[in-house]
């Protein structure tokens, strides 16, 4: 089993343990399921994840860019973020946001391995 470990950040319930449930077939552990930015930074500075999957759609006040920020500065994490929507404006801001990648949705067990890897793999780099 790998030590990498990875928070989920989705508002969605069955997207979330979908998600989940992938991510952990592919030998990564998932420390973690919120619905709010608020509370992903928490469990960011909980956990201190090796990767953080967020959707830019979140319930609660904080959108997922402006979470990402936060736990950017705050735990310099790498942030792949999952989103439904693409426009400059949101990609402009993910970019700001410090963002390694991003998954369209849907998706499916092998984009998320692929991107993970990408996205782990930029980290390592860096």
């Amino acid at each position: 089993m790998s030590n990498i470990s990875i928070l989920i950040v989705e508002d969605q319930a069955i997207i979330a343990h979908d998600l989940a449930s992938k991510v952990q077939r592919l030998g990564y552990e998932v420390v973690g399921i919120t619905e709010t930015g608020e509370e992903a930074i928490e469990l960011a500075r909980l956990h201190r994840p090796s990767l953080v999957l967020m959707d830019i759609q979140l319930a609660g006040e904080m959108d997922g860019i402006a979470a990402a920020q936060q736990i950017n500065r705050e735990c310099n994490l790498p942030i792949l973020f999952l989103t439904a929507h693409a426009d400059l404006g949101t990609d402009e801001r993910v970019r700001q946001a410090g963002a390694v990648g991003s998954i369209m949705k849907p998706f499916d067990k092998r984009d998320i391995g692929i991107q993970i890897e990408k996205a782990l793999n930029k980290v390592v780099t860096k």
